[in-house]
């Protein structure tokens, strides 16, 4: 009895483990934007932007508005410098535009994306970055700006990239599963000593 009770508690302890990491996934959507057509400055025309915007939820079906409600992070590079543009939706001087459109799939159709960093906080250069893709608009772009002026700058237009969701649970399920067998087993291995007469 005190084996099977054992078991059962190692049993309940992995649900609930299964449960925290259900609680726990993340969904992220990258990326992926087509090489810049125009470009100045430090920006080439092998450059693109590319990124990952990570959720607490999904976006849903047939999806229409601002997830900010749901946004966890967002980072963004436009293949210029080491620099990225990151934040959160606590920061709005860092993202300006944030809305999606998503098909009967999900999958994400429709955008407009707009977030801006400075380089780095005490200095007066910016790095911006744009896509978006909405009916008579599309171009990704991505721009350094000092006070004297843009110093930099890379786009394209008619021309969107693509959003591809990837779901990540914390922590894995397969790592729950390896954990819950290796307590078995050492359950298994676990002789306990037999108990003492009374009296003795």
């Amino acid at each position: 009895m005190p084996k099977v009770t054992t078991l059962v508690r190692l049993a309940l302890g992995f649900i609930a483990l299964v449960s925290t990491s259900a609680l726990a996934q993340t969904y992220v959507y990258t990326y992926t934007g087509n090489d810049f057509t125009s470009a100045s400055g430090a920006y080439t025309t092998s450059d693109n932007i590319t990124g990952f915007i990570t959720f607490s939820a999904p976006l849903g079906v047939n999806y229409e508005g601002n997830p900010s409600a749901t946004m966890l992070e967002f980072v963004f590079s436009d293949g210029v410098g080491p620099q990225n543009v990151v934040g959160t939706p606590e920061e709005p001087h860092v993202l300006f535009a944030s809305t999606f459109g998503t098909d009967s799939s999900g999958n994400i159709v429709s955008w407009n994306f707009a977030a801006i960093n400075f380089l780095p906080p005490s200095s007066q250069e910016t790095k911006s970055i744009q896509t978006e893709n909405e009916p008579g608009i599309v171009f990704d772009e991505g721009i350094l700006d000092e006070s004297s002026g843009i110093v930099g700058e890379g786009s394209v237009i008619a021309n969107a990239g693509v959003w591809v969701l990837t779901v990540t649970p914390e922590p894995s399920t397969g790592l729950l599963l390896v954990t819950f067998a290796a307590l078995v087993l050492a359950f298994r291995r676990f002789k306990p000593s037999a108990p003492r007469p009374l009296g003795k």
